[in-house]
């Protein structure tokens, strides 16, 4: 790529960004503070710790989807699996994993693994658990000092591991409250990266980092007592909830694994506002309501995360934990919607043969103009289920840093129209958009949609989508008579398919770090594009009737 290409790149990037985010890019850059207001400086003292104001959450901390992924005696014995790689750590040392991606180190840093410590500690009664988990935490305050900086003191990374220090320590209080001098040591550590975090919000990102950044701020300074930034703290909070969370629910990165992510954090937050800010506490909980029956709207009758922009089943907690931990502390029931309009996503349930085929349906934008980062090609993209089976299929996100990272965000990862010269926007590096596509407008019919994007370029695909007794008529048409259309398909199993279509064994990731096998069909044409995906024979076996919950 020449110089002035890579240079246009960067002039349509910075495009989208707010000012603010340009300038406080460049302050932080030159050493800057960025605190929640000026000059504002975190109060409390770690004398002032109380584990007491940090509710329990053990829908979330102790997930069955969630520990799966652990084995805590391989955790005690130094073995942590992470995003489907795994390699041994020695405490004693810097946590340096040279061979590891970028995002593995910051989930090593993240320290969610010393939550099935917590668990195994409570089922089998052992305080190993709980004495390897205060190692592990030991360990990370002695060989990762402030002064060291990198990973470990990322502002997005210290928001994450802080809340799962006080999770291990609220579920292990007993335990580790007859253990001084470790407490001294932990609040010690807790409050020196409070006061950290405190002048290093990521207010250049925004998104889903600010808001976790925000998460952070109100745990640790109700644990420390800080009122005062405990009340900033909260309304700054309910301020980008406003701005993030859409009017039907959905995260406005448009990403389902974030949704469920941003929805943790929504209720971690919701717990410890509860009893210091009623009003902020109502705000939340109407926007909890909407996230609550997006996640249950987009999943229900499902086996995984749908796979639309940056999204796969290993990094957040289960759906089933997440609801039920809405029900249980905030007494919300989802109920089911089928159209997300702001969000961009439509949703069918049908019944074929002995079967429930779903599909979920992309109608909306790439996402937030000044956070593209998540984004991919995946504008009219559907993904179908049948008896909650994967049918159709995304590709996914295998990996945040691998050489296949753009491939995965290219259009071609997903089942979606383009024209055969470009892609529908300008995905050009890991966490960067130029200029991108757009949603012309979409409707929706009694047995289908149709709905029309308009790529970079300025050029339109319209895309219809009927559902039939015996499958799926999909529909690409545009008014350019000079430039082919490509709508490519990818199968999760070798399913049927229309003859002389070009075919080629592809891969898809429903989780991070794990690739499987489909089959990727490519449909050709100039200006009308076609293919009927005729449902699975086996939905119309002689079986039990399946039913979505």
């Amino acid at each position: 790529m020449s110089l002035m290409s890579k240079g246009k790149l960067y002039l349509h990037t910075v495009s989208h960004l707010k000012p603010s985010q340009v300038a406080y890019r460049l302050w932080r850059r030159l050493g800057g503070a960025t605190p929640l207001c000026r000059g504002h400086r975190v109060k409390g003292d770690p004398s002032c710790a109380d584990i007491g104001r940090i509710p329990l959450l053990q829908e979330l901390d102790f997930d069955a989807v969630f520990l799966r992924r652990f084995s805590p005696d391989d955790i005690v014995r130094g073995r942590i699996e992470l995003l489907n790689c795994d390699t041994s750590i020695d405490w004693e040392k810097p946590w340096l994993c040279e061979e590891m991606s970028a995002l593995w180190e910051f989930n090593l840093h993240y320290c969610e693994f010393i939550l099935p410590l917590a668990k195994a500690a409570c089922n089998a009664g052992g305080e190993k658990y709980v004495e390897s988990g205060k190692d592990i935490i030991s360990s990370w305050i002695s060989v990762h000092p402030r002064s060291a900086g990198g990973v470990p003191w990322d502002p997005y990374v210290i928001s994450m591991r802080v809340v799962n220090w006080l999770a291990f320590y609220g579920e292990a209080h007993d335990t580790i409250d007859e253990d001084e001098l470790f407490l001294r040591k932990f609040n010690d550590s807790l409050y020196e990266q409070y006061g950290h975090l405190s002048i290093h919000l990521e207010k250049d990102i925004l998104a889903n980092h600010y808001l976790e950044n925000l998460k952070a701020m109100i745990l640790l300074a109700a644990y420390f007592d800080d009122v005062e930034t405990l009340h900033l703290a909260v309304a700054r909070f309910v301020e980008q909830v406003d701005e993030q969370i859409l009017s039907d629910g959905m995260h406005f990165e448009l990403s389902p694994m974030y949704q469920k992510i941003m929805l943790e954090c929504l209720m971690r937050v919701m717990d410890v506002v509860r009893t210091c800010d009623s009003g902020a506490h109502a705000k939340l909980h109407r926007s909890l309501k909407s996230m609550v029956d997006c996640l249950y709207s987009l999943e229900r009758g499902i086996e995984r995360t749908p796979l639309f922009n940056d999204s796969g089943d290993n990094v957040s907690k289960g759906t089933t934990s997440l609801l039920r931990c809405a029900e249980r502390h905030f007494g919300i029931e989802p109920s089911f919607v089928a159209e997300l309009s702001e969000g961009g996503y439509c949703i069918f349930e049908r019944s074929v043969g002995n079967a429930q085929v779903k599909a979920v349906i992309d109608v909306g934008a790439p996402g937030p103009a000044y956070a593209l980062g998540h984004a991919h090609c995946d504008m009219l993209s559907f993904e179908l289920f049948y008896n909650g089976r994967p049918w159709v299929v995304n590709c996914g996100t295998f990996a945040y840093q691998d050489p296949s990272r753009l491939r995965y965000k290219n259009t071609d990862a997903h089942n979606a129209p383009r024209f055969g010269d470009c892609e529908q926007s300008e995905c050009w590096a890991s966490f960067r958009m130029a200029r991108m596509a757009r949603m012309a407008g979409w409707s929706r019919m009694e047995n289908g949609l149709e709905a029309t994007m308009v790529d970079y370029r300025g050029r339109s695909i319209t895309r219809r989508i009927e559902f039939l007794p015996e499958g799926v008529l999909v529909r690409d048409s545009s008014s350019e008579k000079c430039v082919p259309l490509v709508s490519t398909v990818h199968m999760a199993e070798p399913f049927a398919f229309a003859d002389g279509v070009d075919s080629v064994e592809s891969c898809y990731a429903p989780e991070f770090g794990a690739a499987r096998t489909c089959r990727q069909h490519q449909v050709r044409g100039v200006g009308l594009v076609e293919y009927f995906l005729p449902v699975p024979e086996e939905c119309f076996e002689q079986k039990e009737f399946y039913e979505f919950d």
